[in-house]
C-alpha cells in the first residue's frame, strides 16, 4: 500500500559527505567499496529496527522501502521542536495511506549516525504527534526510507538480527561476491523504481502482478480486487475477518492461501497471504524478510534472496511504524 510521501525538493538526506571509518575504507575490493553491519533490535514480529544516534541522542528507527524520506516524531526523551525553522526549510504536507494530508516540517540535525557511519547536516521530516514506543530502552521515533536506503546495497538477515550496508559500484556485479554475501545458493529478480517505491514482478497462482517491498508491513498482502481482476483462485480463505487501524482509519482483511507465489525462479506452493480492501497495491511484507536472507541492491536494480537457515528470534511485540500512532508498547 502507498505510504507517506512528501513534496520536499531534492534529497532530504544529504549523502555527499559519507564518512566511513578507516577500517571500512581499507576493505575496498571488487564491486564493494565499503560495508558496515549493525544489530537489529526487537523480535520476530517487529519490523527491522536499527539503533541510531541523532544529535548524539540514542534512538531506534524502522526501515522500509515503502517510505520516501526519513520520518521522525518527538518522544519523551527526544524532541525536535527547537529545530523547526520554517523560514529556512519550510513546511510540507505528507500523504498517508488513505490520502489524507498532514502538515510536516523539514528539519536539519547536526549528526545522524549508526555503527560508526556519520551523515552531517542530515535533513529529516518531522511528523505531528509523539511516539510512545520503545525497544530495549531506546525510543522508537521514526522510519528510514528510500532517500537513504537506495544509496546502498542492503542485506537483511532478520532471523540472525543483522543488517549490513554495502557501498557498491554502479553497474558492477560480481557473482562470487554475492554468493559469499548470501552464504549459499540464491535467487535473483529485477527490481524497478515506481514513483520512488521499489517493486518486483511476481506471479500469484500464475497471474503476473507487481509487489512493492515493505518490511514494515506485518504480512505480505494484495488487494481483494485482484481476485476478480486477475482471476486469482484461492485454495482457502479464513472466515475470520480482521480490522486493522492506521491513522484512525480501518480496513478489513482476511488471511487466505493461494496456489503459489513465484518470485524469479523461486515458487512457494500453498502460500499464505493477506487479502485486504481499501488498498490498491500488493506488497512483500515482514513474513518474506523473516523467512529469507534478502539483499536489495537498489543501485543496480536487483534483489537476491534465499531461505534463511538462522534461528528464530524472540516473539517480539508487533512493532510497526504504520501502526505506531495507536500503540503504546515498551519492549525490555
Amino acid at each position: 500500500m502507498a505510504k507517506w510521501k512528501t513534496g520536499v525538493s531534492g534529497a532530504v538526506l544529504g549523502l555527499v559527505c559519507l564518512c566511513w571509518p578507516p577500517e571500512a575504507e581499507a576493505a575496498r575490493q571488487s564491486c564493494i567499496v565499503a560495508s558496515i553491519s549493525e544489530n537489529l533490535l526487537g523480535g520476530q514480529s517487529d519490523t527491522p529496527l536499527m539503533p541510531v544516534k541523532i544529535n548524539n541522542q540514542p534512538a531506534a528507527l524502522f526501515l522500509s522501502y515503502d517510505y520516501e524520506s526519513i520520518y521522525v516524531k518527538n518522544s519523551a526523551s527526544v524532541n525536535f521542536d527547537k529545530l523547526i525553522d520554517e523560514s529556512a526549510w519550510g513546511t510540507e504536507y505528507v500523504l498517508n495511506t488513505f490520502g489524507k494530508r498532514e502538515k510536516a516540517h523539514v528539519i536539519r540535525v547536526n549528526t545522524f549516525s549508526f555503527g560508526g557511519f556519520d551523515v552531517p547536516d542530515a535533513k529529516l521530516v518531522l511528523l505531528k504527534g509523539e511516539s510512545r514506543q520503545s525497544v530495549q530502552g531506546l525510543p522508537v521515533i521514526g522510519i528510514i526510507g528510500n532517500v537513504f536506503l537506495n544509496n546502498f546495497s542492503v542485506l537483511f538477515d532478520v532471523k540472525n538480527k543483522k543488517i549490513t550496508f554495502f557501498e557498491v559500484k554502479d553497474g558492477c556485479e560480481n557473482k562470487e561476491e554475492i554468493t559469499e554475501i548470501m552464504g549459499g545458493d540464491f535467487h535473483v529478480v529485477n527490481i524497478h523504481n515506481n514513483a520512488n517505491r521499489l517493486e518486483v514482478a511476481v506471479k500469484v497462482s500464475g497471474r503476473k502482478v507487481h509487489f512493492f517491498i515493505n518490511p514494515d508491513l506485518d504480512m505480505t498482502e494484495m488487494p481483494v480486487g485482484w481476485l476478480a481482476g486477475y482471476h486469482i483462485p484461492l485454495v482457502k480463505k479464513d472466515e475470520k475477518t480482521a480490522v486493522r487501524f492506521n491513522l484512525n482509519e480501518g480496513y478489513i482483511s482476511n488471511i487466505a492461501t493461494v496456489e503459489s507465489l513465484t518470485i524469479g525462479d523461486d515458487t512457494e506452493k500453498n502460500r499464505t497471504i493477506k487479502v485486504a480492501d481499501k488498498i490498491y497495491d500488493g506488497s512483500l511484507g515482514l513474513d518474506f524478510f523473516a523467512d529469507h536472507i534478502v539483499l536489495i541492491d537498489a543501485i543496480n536494480s536487483k534483489m537476491y534472496f534465499r531461505k534463511s537457515d538462522g534461528t528464530s528470534t524472540g516473539a517480539g511485540h508487533n512493532l510497526h511504524f504504520e501502526t505506531s500512532r495507536n500503540a503504546s508498547i515498551d519492549v525490555k
